[in-house]
């Protein structure tokens, strides 16, 4: 490289190109010289172990800045895309620490935009680098815009500039631009070379952080979403559902404020709950028609969530509250519709103190809020609705059996519908008996196919004779004609009467249709569509024969709420497969990744390797203490990379084992020998006490990498402290063996969520890994039928005890 290396002194041209000498860093003068070669492997090296130390992506950028000065420029700054498309500069450094400031304040004299011709614009836009191989001051005043960015640049020194794209995934994450000044060398190719594959690892960590960051955003959003809608399930009242909302909603959307307002049959909208609003304002607001408040009309007319970003946004559509909202910040809010298939049934609006960027991770989850507050309105309409029939019910006593039926067979078909989101033709069925035996004589169940037609799912008959009869005429084919016109019509079909003209009528069109219609002998019927969202899925049909009593205009209510409900349960079932699918391609694109990521380290490793074996005499001398320290390196991302591996074969279900006759004690004693060193670094003494031998049959390679893992984590945890390794039979068909170390220790909080995937009991900060060894150990011990306890205290350290049989699995 003709900009300075990480460890020998350096030559770079200038214009006229003579020959000119660059020093090295102070601490690094004294260093014996290598080769360009060597020194470029070690600085990018070194760049893996930085870019990979982290999962911050702003860290791991400003780790990138801070390794490129001054090895490959004199001044570095990267910029990003942001999710608003504005482009942020987030990382700066300079060999003169003093003008990193003055880095930054460039970026605010001279705003850098995905429009402007050359320069960093020109490669977040292209996704292509550019190079300014020589730029002369007579040049200067030509490429900046006023005279305070000149004197900026001047001061900052530039003299030649490469601005390289951070790409990933086809996406331009944003650009990382390379300055030098006082040395008026350009870049030759060895340096831009280096400087590709820099760009090319860090775009790599940073993607890698941001996926990690979306991933614990997401896991945050649906643990939240799961405690909203657990409160919700409880609440019967939509006075309920808006303490619910105002009590655990607020906290988890992060919102300032919070208020609830349900639209009334007449239109007006009706206050049910508030936090952080006064009572005038409440008072505004009740008893008003949408009309009257343009953020709630346009939500309305529009049937989807309003997002204001500042308080500028929200003015021109405040309406009659413009001041109190002025008065209450500068901060962002949002308007989210209640939305059902029936219509709106209220608005619930959010405000934050500060403006702020809503990114779509966190859009879907406040419409996920909102749509389970919708449900949960519904619901609470519904057990309205359900308490005032039974107390007409109540009054007449007539009725009663037959309510009780209804009643009963919707309770039943809403529980099944609830509880096998996994198997819905089971769940078609077993609701397709249970109209059968309670409310009707015989229950179809069609949902239209692939080819848009109808496709009979579940059928079901009182009679198991007439039942096997009417299976054999179904085929899988439609059923009725009637089912046809109510799933083209999206109306009920109820024929309270079936006689003789009519079921002729309905032969006429197939034989088909006479024998179904001769197996099911119906003297009433009822068909109902099935429908969500504007779209019919397909249609219930039920039919009575004596001696039951016919089907009433009470059973189409009935009927109609099961359709809606069998609905919900279809596209939430559809909504599960959809994320199981989801989790199994996160998990094979972890097993791919991880697959893909062993063959450069092997390469990498040998590598490593032939190096090694190349080196003699003052070489080795110069070079081997930092082939070493790439080399532990590189074991390490290899770990990591297992570690990845292993979580893909777990989620997957391909964690394997191979079991052979293994002594647990021997299998301790080889695990502690070959981590003498690791216990060495960290100041460890490491005592053994297995008094005889303890024979089982384990996988040997997955037992040596559960005692690694836990004698891993006690010379991490436990730096300086003795550690104690034992082992002992538990009577003639179990073996325990414990890890104690007098580390940390682990707090009461954290105890239960420690054996969790990427769960740490510490900070990221003082302690590497991912998180993943105590996940996979507790993986591999419950694989083998066994189970793995921690006991701890804080101060005074922990002890990992392991249950094992003597014959695993």
């Amino acid at each position: 490289m003709s900009a300075e290396s990480g460890s020998s002194t350096a030559t770079s041209r200038d214009d006229a190109g003579n020959t000119r000498r660059v020093e090295p860093p102070s601490e690094l003068h004294a260093q014996p010289p290598i080769s360009p070669e060597d020194a470029r492997l070690v600085f990018l090296a070194r760049a893996g172990e930085l870019l990979g130390a982290s999962l911050e992506w702003r860290t791991v950028l400003q780790r990138l800045a801070e390794l490129a000065v001054p090895v490959l420029a004199d001044w570095c700054a990267v910029d990003v895309i942001a999710e608003d498309g504005r482009v942020e500069r987030v990382a700066a450094a300079h060999r003169e620490p003093e003008k990193v400031a003055l880095v930054h304040e460039l970026a605010r004299l001279w705003p850098v935009d995905l429009v402007s011709p050359g320069g960093i614009s020109e490669a977040l836009r292209t996704g292509r680098p550019v190079v300014l191989p020589v730029v002369t001051e007579e040049l200067l005043p030509g490429l900046v815009r006023a005279t305070e960015q000149l004197d900026g640049v001047r001061s900052l020194g530039s003299r030649a500039a490469l601005i390289l794209p951070l790409v990933a995934r086809g996406r331009v994450l944003g650009a990382m631009s390379l300055v030098r000044g006082d040395r008026v060398a350009s870049f030759d190719a060895p340096d831009v070379d280096v400087a590709m594959e820099l760009s090319r690892r860090a775009s790599l960590s940073m993607d890698n952080a941001l996926l990690y960051e979306e991933a614990r955003a997401a896991q945050s959003f649906s643990s939240r979403l799961q405690l909203v809608t657990a409160a919700l399930s409880r609440a019967a009242t939509a006075e309920d559902v808006a303490r619910v909302l105002v009590r655990d909603g607020l906290e988890a959307s992060g919102a300032a404020r919070v208020s609830f307002v349900e639209l009334t049959d007449e239109g007006c909208l009706r206050a049910l709950g508030a936090s952080g609003y006064s009572r005038d304002w409440l008072d505004a607001i009740d008893g008003q028609r949408v009309s009257g408040l343009p953020m709630l009309a346009l939500a309305m007319e529009r049937r989807e969530a309003q997002w204001f970003s500042q308080l500028e946004d929200v003015l021109p559509l405040a309406g009659i509250v413009g001041r109190d909202l002025e008065a209450l910040g500068e901060g962002a809010r949002a308007v989210l519709p209640l939305l059902t298939e029936r219509g709106i049934l209220g608005f619930v609006g959010l405000a934050w103190n500060a403006p702020r960027v809503f990114a779509p991770l966190e859009r879907s989850f406040l419409e996920a809020l909102a749509h389970q507050c919708s449900q949960a309105l519904e619901r609470a309409a519904l057990y309205g609705t359900l308490r005032e029939r039974g107390e007409r019910l109540h009054h007449a006593l007539q009725m009663g059996k037959e309510a009780e039926e209804r009643l009963f067979f919707l309770l039943e078909a809403s529980r099944a519908l609830a509880e096998h989101l996994d198997d819905v033709e089971w769940t078609l069925e077993h609701v397709a008996r249970v109209a059968a035996s309670s409310v009707a004589s015989s229950c179809l169940v069609e949902l239209v196919g692939p080819d848009g037609s109808l496709r009979c799912v579940a059928s079901a008959h009182q009679e198991p004779s007439r039942n096997a009869s009417v299976l054999s005429v179904l085929g899988g084919e439609g059923a009725l004609s009637l089912s046809r016109e109510c799933f083209q019509s999206g109306e009920p079909r109820f024929v309270p009467d079936v006689d003789a003209a009519l079921c002729e009528r309905l032969s006429e069109s197939s034989v088909h249709q006479r024998a179904l219609l001769e197996a099911l002998r119906p003297a009433s019927l009822l068909v109902v569509p099935v429908r969500t969202r504007g779209r019919t899925l397909g249609v219930i049909t039920l039919g009575t024969s004596p001696p039951q009593r016919p089907l009433a205009m009470s059973d189409v209510s009935m009927m109609e709420e099961l359709a809606r409900r069998v609905a919900v349960a279809l596209e939430n079932a559809s909504l599960y497969r959809d994320a199981q699918a989801a989790v199994r391609l996160r998990d094979e694109f972890l097993s791919v990744a991880s697959h893909e990521l062993k063959t450069p380290l092997t390469s990498l490793k040998l590598q490593h390797g032939l190096i090694d074996r190349a080196l003699s005499g003052d070489s080795r001398q110069k070079v081997a203490p930092r082939l070493s320290t790439a080399m532990r390196q590189v074991q390490r991302l290899a770990a990591l990379v297992d570690h990845l591996l292993d979580v893909s074969r777990v989620s997957l279900g391909r964690l394997a084992l191979e079991p052979t006759e293994v002594d647990l004690g021997q299998a301790v004693r080889d695990a502690v020998e070959r981590m003498e060193e690791v216990f060495a670094v960290a100041g460890c003494s490491v005592r053994v006490d297995i008094p005889a031998p303890l024979q089982g049959r384990w996988d040997s390679l997955r037992l040596d990498q559960v005692l690694v893992n836990l004698l891993t984590n006690a010379a991490k945890y436990g730096a300086g402290r003795p550690v104690q390794v034992t082992a002992a039979a538990a009577g003639e068909d179990q073996v325990l063996l414990s890890v104690r170390d007098e580390g940390i220790g682990i707090s009461e909080t954290d105890l239960p969520r420690l054996f969790g995937r990427f769960e740490r009991a510490v900070s990221e900060r003082h302690y590497g890994g991912l998180g993943l060894g105590l996940y996979i150990s507790r993986q591999i011990v419950e694989a083998m039928g066994g189970r793995i306890e921690v006991e701890s205290r804080e101060g005074v350290g922990s002890v990992f005890t392991v249950h094992l049989p003597r014959a695993a699995g």
